[in-house]
């Protein structure tokens, strides 16, 4: 009888422990639901009743949206602005982490600890002394500030999960490189970068989630209305459409969909190089 009670109790924490999650997952991916369902209703179907399914496919909140949002000019912007952030950053951490990993081991350690330090001072605390140093240099308004700038806040946290993994890799395999008479350069992107593809991938996805959703710093730097990024245009977009929630709906979903498309196709790499990491 009491195998049979601890077998029963057992099962059903595995319920529980199943249960649980799946709850939890529905809770937050509801609002997503709505938010993609009432992009195809009219806005008298929304005040009517927000959570019934659209009746058809309702396309002009799409359009009058993206019309408005400026969509496919603060698409290209945001895109410029990511896609150079994200190879800036991947390649900058990755040289900072090699360089660091082959440093004499005490001197490594407290450049390694100046980066992790790096990582704990928020934005907040330099946003002015950036944007003064960025104006007397002439970058502020231009996507050549708010890249390089971008990628100095990224290198850190980028440079902090290479070199975890560039200490696994065996020197033998750099050392039998240099014999055959490979330079440091070639050393370092034909033998070790290759074998941090887990890494790479997880800080790349991580850094264009970060860098396309940022609103603080690209609106701290970008004035003009030719060069304003979706999330820029998306709060601008909010004070022109007023109560017109069918549009705002409609605005919201064309910004989420470049990032739900992107984490989507990559989640499988973000997980593999989490996993990589915690095993290493």
């Amino acid at each position: 009888m009491q195998k049979k009670s601890s077998f029963r109790r057992h099962a059903l924490g595995k319920r529980l422990a199943g249960i649980v999650p799946l709850l939890l997952g529905v809770i937050y991916i509801f609002p997503v639901l709505m938010l993609v369902s009432n992009t195809f209703k009219p806005l008298s179907d929304i005040v009517k009743n927000f959570l019934a399914p659209p009746k058809s496919l309702y396309l002009d909140n799409i359009r009058e949206a993206a019309s408005i949002l400026q969509y496919w000019l603060a698409f290209r912007n945001s895109a410029i602005i990511t896609v150079s952030v994200v190879a800036a950053s991947t390649l900058f951490s990755f040289m900072c982490a090699y360089g660091t990993s082959h440093l004499w081991k005490r001197f490594s350690r407290g450049v390694y600890l100046l980066f992790v330090f790096g990582q704990m001072v928020p934005f907040y605390a330099i946003m002015v002394p950036v944007y003064i140093m960025a104006s007397r240099l002439n970058l502020t308004d231009t996507f050549y500030g708010v890249i390089m700038f971008g990628t100095g806040g990224n290198v850190a946290f980028g440079m902090v999960m290479y070199t975890g993994f560039l200490k696994s890799v065996s020197r033998e395999l750099e050392e039998a490189a240099e014999i055959d008479g490979s330079g440091i350069f070639s050393t370092m992107f034909r033998i070790a970068f290759p074998l941090v593809a887990p890494t790479t991938a997880t800080v790349a996805v991580l850094f264009f989630l970060w860098t396309w959703n940022d609103f603080l710093f690209p609106s701290l730097m970008l004035s003009s209305a030719s060069r304003r990024t979706l999330m820029i245009n998306i709060a601008y977009f909010k004070t022109t459409t007023s109560t017109r929630w069918n549009l705002m709906i409609a605005g919201l979903m064309l910004c989420m969909l470049p990032v739900a498309v992107v984490y989507l196709a990559a989640q499988k790499y973000v997980v593999g190089g989490i996993t990589a990491g915690s095993i290493k």
